[in-house]
């Protein structure tokens, strides 16, 4: 794997360790994060998914500021961690549900990701 690449993952996958966790001590219902990346190494956008247990708790997360709190959460771990800027203008979020994962891509996270 590309150096650049890894040292990506690395930011990204420390990042979800800290948002789920913080996300366990504030009792925020989020399940799961992934993150998916271009296939080109030189571009380093990066769309952050976030699953709540269920579709009820995307709504409700959404309409009290929840979601926008955790997606402020995880852009402030990476900055903290050294993850460049350029990088960082780059990341999206999108929301979903395990419920929705389990009813409508057969359980699997890669076909929903897809």
């Amino acid at each position: 794997m590309n150096p650049t690449r890894r040292r990506q993952f690395d930011h990204l996958g420390t990042a979800r360790r800290e948002l789920l966790s913080w996300a366990a001590a504030n009792e925020v219902p989020l399940t799961r994060v992934e993150f998916v990346v271009p296939f080109v190494p030189t571009d380093s956008d990066t769309a952050v998914w976030l699953f709540f247990d269920t579709h009820a708790n995307v709504a409700r997360c959404a309409s009290n500021g929840v979601t926008a709190r955790l997606e402020q959460e995880f852009r402030t771990i990476l900055t903290r961690s050294g993850y460049p800027a350029e990088w960082l203008a780059g990341t999206s979020f999108y929301v979903d549900s395990h419920e929705n994962v389990e009813r409508n891509y057969k359980g699997s996270y890669f076909y929903r990701l897809r």
